[in-house]
């Protein structure tokens, strides 16, 4: 089953779309409650915030890093999702602001959904290339 925003599709798609909506609006609350305790979190390594990740404080840790590195405009959404008994695909676009440049993207994540919670998710972006590089990137120099 698949969904678009104009056509929602079952359960799975739904959590994952809520999961999104609090990270949106930083419901840590709600996020904790979203994943599984031994949570596997699987990014490719593109900047210090990012890599593989094992339980619900150091993906929540991640989402801080991001957020601190961008001042808080690194932004997610849910464009689409397909769904079977247990994963979700979801195609997501992002977009974040930092050092004076803005970058855009989207990534294909695929979770795993177990009891109600997310037990893992893995993400394969658009351009790795460019991900890297503005991640990477250091602030300029003040002098």
């Amino acid at each position: 089953m698949s969904d678009t925003e104009d056509n929602r599709a079952g359960p799975l798609g739904r959590l994952i779309r809520t999961f999104y909506d609090a990270r949106r609006a930083g419901d840590r609350e709600s996020l904790w409650r979203f994943m599984a305790d031994d949570i596997r979190w699987s990014e490719p390594d593109v900047g210090a915030h990012i890599g593989e990740l094992r339980g619900r404080d150091a993906v929540l840790g991640m989402i801080r890093r991001a957020l601190d590195a961008t001042g808080g405009t690194f932004d997610l959404s849910v464009a689409s999702t397909a769904e079977t008994g247990s994963h979700v695909a979801a195609s997501i676009e992002w977009s974040a602001d930092k050092n004076g440049r803005r970058i855009e993207g989207r990534e294909l994540a695929v979770f795993e959904i177990r009891d109600g919670r997310i037990q893992s998710a893995r993400f394969h972006p658009d351009n790795l290339a460019d991900d890297r590089d503005f991640w990477d990137q250091e602030p300029p120099d003040a002098s």
